[in-house]
């Protein structure tokens, strides 16, 4: 009789507070590790839609040259026939206030295509991309430095 309830005592045991300590130590180095590449991927593809939003810009901008035989000049706060943000509406878009300048002689030889990053902590620094009709491609990080590689592959 007393061996079943020796037995039943041990069945009904439950977790020990040092497994549930180990097991919160676990999912916290899980956590210190995965956030911060969360972040990054999150980071990247912001980028990347801003990427994809611009070059469906100089897209219309293409395709408006070949209507006038000059580029549409505009500005973020000015109202233009070109799309001025990188996602499906501007609330909710990775990159935004598209604008286009002059380059080199006028508006009727090249464009350039600017576009502000909606998230001032990019892990990388970035704060504006741009794309020029020639296809000459830069970005601007934090502290007016410009850097290529930081943002177009």
């Amino acid at each position: 009789m007393e061996i079943a309830k020796l037995h039943r005592a041990t069945e009904n045991r439950g977790f020990t507070l040092i497994e549930l300590m180990i097991t919160v130590a676990i999912v916290g180095i899980l956590g210190a590790v995965a956030y911060p590449a969360y972040t990054s991927q999150i980071a990247k593809g912001r980028r990347a839609e801003c990427r994809g939003g611009l070059m469906q810009a100089m897209q219309q901008q293409e395709r408006y040259y070949t209507q006038y035989n000059a580029y549409a000049a505009f500005t973020a706060s000015s109202s233009a026939v070109i799309r001025k943000f990188s996602g499906d509406n501007a609330a909710n878009s990775a990159c935004i206030n598209f604008s286009a300048v002059a380059c080199g002689a006028g508006l009727a030889e090249c464009v350039k295509m600017e576009g502000q990053m909606r998230v001032a902590n990019d892990p990388a620094g970035i704060t504006h991309l741009s794309l020029t009709s020639g296809g000459a491609k830069d970005c601007q990080l934090s502290g007016g430095k410009t850097d290529k590689s930081a943002c177009w592959p």
